[in-house]
């Protein structure tokens, strides 16, 4: 079989934009985010979903695909204030039935590959977590976050207004 040069293709990046009318003004939406732009947007999307116990909320993610999609794929610019509170952007954007139009002008294929890959991250990440690799990589860090040594240990032991230390230390040993 012969080799064709991949030059001889004549391959050219999809720049292809759909403009979308919405309350008297032209929106325009990208038809196809490059790969690595979309890698971003779903570890951004990932990383602000997350909550402070390090659980990926359903509901916020699917407040982050929205707002952030809507970013990523159209000409609409946000100022930092609005950025501030996804919360309120999220409803204006979706109780003004923008959201719906915006999300329909997406190719399917790329809002699948979003949604796809968001889930499936997650996922990976829950899996590695429960992991025997997991595991032990999360009583590493719980270890190395302790002050183990002997003799301040019992130090501290020896005064008695440290029992809330030796209650803290007992918790992290289980």
């Amino acid at each position: 079989m012969a080799k064709i040069a991949m030059t001889k293709l004549g391959l050219i990046k999809n720049s292809k934009i759909k403009t979308i009318d919405f309350n008297s003004q032209k929106i325009e939406v990208k038809q196809y985010l490059p790969v690595e732009d979309k890698l971003n947007l779903i570890s951004d999307i990932i990383n602000s979903s997350v909550d402070e116990n390090s659980f990926y909320n359903p509901c916020r993610l699917h407040i982050y695909q929205i707002v952030k999609m809507t970013m990523a794929y159209t000409n609409i610019s946000f100022t930092d204030k609005q950025k501030e509170d996804i919360y309120k952007l999220y409803d204006l954007i979706v109780g003004s039935g923008l959201a719906v139009i915006v999300l329909n002008a997406i190719p399917a294929d790329e809002y699948d590959f979003i949604l796809e890959g968001t889930e499936e991250t997650i996922q990976s990440i829950y899996s590695y977590r429960n992991s025997v690799m997991g595991i032990l990589d999360n009583i590493s860090a719980d270890y190395s976050n302790l002050e183990l040594d002997a003799s301040k240990i019992q130090k501290d032991l020896a005064d008695k207004e440290n029992l809330t230390f030796l209650r803290d230390v007992l918790a992290q040993l289980g």
